[in-house]
């Protein structure tokens, strides 16, 4: 009976080491943007049990932070041999910072093999030679369409390499140079992120980018980055670190962006806009046309036809941040916009939403994550949108509610719902559907709760 007991305990344990780890993995280990996280309302879910199960992807460093989360649990448990139920209930109440102990134990050793990854990197790339041409991609919003749109258009006449998915991070890139970069490879296109200065020129150092795309600026991620001046010098970083007989495409339609380009006399500046003709494209959503527009932009300075890049519009590959039209239970129309979410693309997506025909439609939304000072203003100027075109709005975060309800018109309160639990959104999405509802998931959501609808 003894060790039914201790079996019980001990998965409870490894659930809990299991949850903890999850939110340090989703904030990439990063003391910045954990400590951002803690501000937050969702924070409860780290320190308590909850009914969802939270597990991060194993990885070796996973594997690590589990046993070294388990030997604090041990060592408490044998430090206390005669108290060992209140033993048991204090390692397993002080999980959550065992995890964190864990983490910052392992930083010292993962920083010296990042480090030495980004070193070997470099050396690579300064082997393959100067045939290899690099272009750099940054910005609050649009990297990683732009990126997929322009390795398409450059692939039919170049031998193309392009970071991965979403990996815009120094060793991030430095993995995919180390892991897919060969001698035969002409163009490589960089998706470059930061969350706070220097980051960008780190990866322009280990990269060093002939041409940068900046595609547009706004408030996201501004809490990590501490103030909105340090986010522009930020971005700037891709544009500064260009040689002479370098290019930057600059997005013409967004204010911040224009203002960078102003400055800008030590390399050749190109702005793009949304073209009066719009490009036909295999893309939904007229945003973009923008991210079409620097591809293009691009592409040509490559010497890519005209006629070629009408063509191969039509066939861009599928990619995670797009949105996607997907047909539901009952006919129910699914707009899936739950890769990620920024204050651009979710009004974006609001939009594309209220040009779609439907009599009854309905947003999911999480909100937007780590804007820190400009919280409200973002999330006021969200719900007023949503509000005058959404039925209904279902919010799944406590803060994302708070503000929204804040934000909302007396006769427009009724259309707000707070719905932290996943399995209960499905069972009232479900009950609604038919042919003539409209459901937008705006925000990162899991991809279970989208397919089982």
């Amino acid at each position: 009976m003894i060790d039914f007991f201790k079996l019980i305990y001990f998965i409870l344990v490894f659930k809990a080491i299991l949850r903890c780890v999850y939110f340090w993995q989703l904030k990439e280990y990063r003391l910045d943007r954990f400590r951002e996280f803690l501000t937050t309302s969702e924070s409860g879910a780290y320190f308590l049990p909850t009914n969802r199960l939270l597990r991060p992807k194993f990885t070796l460093k996973v594997w690590l932070l589990i046993y070294l989360a388990f030997y604090f649990t041990l060592y408490l448990l044998n430090a206390f041999p005669q108290n060992r139920l209140w033993a048991a209930m204090l390692a397993y109440l002080l999980l959550p910072v065992s995890v964190a102990v864990s983490v910052a134990l392992l930083a010292p050793a993962t920083s010296l093999v990042y480090d030495l990854a980004i070193f070997l990197a470099k050396i690579k790339i300064h082997l393959t030679g100067s045939r290899l041409t690099v272009v750099g991609i940054t910005g609050s919003y649009g990297k990683t369409a732009t990126k997929e749109i322009l390795a398409h258009l450059l692939a039919g006449r170049y031998r193309v390499l392009k970071t991965p998915a979403n990996v815009n991070t120094a060793v991030g890139v430095a993995k995919t140079v180390l892991t897919r970069l060969s001698p035969s490879h002409q163009v490589f296109v960089v998706e470059m992120g930061a969350y706070r200065r220097g980051e960008i020129q780190k990866i322009c150092r280990l990269v060093t980018p002939q041409i940068g795309v900046l595609t547009g600026i706004n408030q996201q991620h501004l809490g990590l980055f501490g103030s909105f001046s340090n986010l522009l010098a930020t971005k700037y970083e891709l544009i500064a670190s260009l040689p002479k007989n370098g290019l930057a495409v600059v997005n013409g339609a967004n204010k911040f962006c224009r203002d960078l380009a102003k400055k800008t006399n030590h390399v050749p500046v190109r702005l793009y806009s949304k073209p009066k003709k719009a490009f036909k494209t295999n893309l939904l959503g007229s945003w973009q046309q923008l991210n079409i527009a620097a591809a293009v932009t691009v592409a040509r300075r490559f010497k890519v036809k005209p006629a070629a890049i009408k063509k191969l519009l039509f066939s861009i590959p599928s990619f995670k941040t797009a949105l996607k039209v997907r047909r539901g239970e009952k006919g129910l129309t699914i707009l899936d916009d739950s890769y990620n979410s920024n204050p651009a693309g979710f009004l974006a997506a609001v939009n594309f939403a209220k040009a779609k025909k439907a009599r009854a439609k309905i947003l999911v939304t999480a909100g937007i994550i780590e804007t820190g000072s400009a919280k409200k203003d973002i999330h006021e100027k969200l719900a007023h949108k949503s509000l005058s075109v959404f039925k209904q709005v279902t919010v799944t975060k406590k803060d994302t509610y708070r503000l929204f309800l804040a934000a909302a018109k007396k006769d427009q309160t009724k259309k707000l719902s707070f719905a932290p639990d996943f399995n209960q959104i499905i069972v009232s999405l479900k009950n609604q559907a038919n042919p003539q509802s409209l459901v937008l998931f705006e925000g990162r959501f899991p991809e279970k709760l989208i397919a089982s609808l």
